[in-house]
């Protein structure tokens, strides 16, 4: 058995980033840097039609998802019998202690999970989870998808 040559490899790698980003030039980044101001300036980007087309898959893609990559601490994580109502204990005992910080429960079977917060760096989340340390402590910062940060 062979395995294809780089140049083939190469070539349906570039067909199919033109295939991907057909007629979206429209949206994102590159296309509004572009746009005249108001006051006559304008930002001229130089660079390979792929990357354009490939960013502006990705912002079409995750356009539809709310939020944002983030971080969240780990209050609970458990499976088995009673784990479904211990996350339940442990997201009202939470909530009692610490109005005002969001609180998360699921189940990805086959465990039931609690997190709380929606802290954009590690180092937001890192603050939480010291002062948490004494009554949870197998808590653990996490990589999530979170919720955009209220405006004030």
């Amino acid at each position: 058995m062979s395995f294809p040559s780089k140049n083939l490899i190469l070539a349906l790698s570039l067909t199919l980033l033109s295939t991907i980003g057909m007629g979206q030039e429209e949206y994102g980044i590159f296309y509004n840097l572009q746009s005249n101001s108001p006051n006559g300036a304008q930002v001229n980007i130089y660079q390979s039609e792929g990357i354009t087309k490939l960013f502006n898959a990705y912002y079409l893609q995750n356009a539809s998802k709310p939020g944002m990559q983030g971080y969240r601490i780990r209050l609970y994580f458990d499976l088995g019998q009673h784990a479904r109502n211990q996350s339940e204990e442990v997201m009202t005992e939470f909530m009692e202690n610490h109005p005002g910080v969001a609180v998360y429960r699921s189940f990805d079977s086959p465990y039931y999970k609690v997190s709380v917060g929606d802290f954009r760096t590690r180092d937001e989340a890192l603050k939480l989870h010291k002062s948490l340390q004494g009554k949870y402590p197998k808590a653990f910062i996490v990589h999530e998808w979170i919720n955009f940060p209220p405006l004030e």
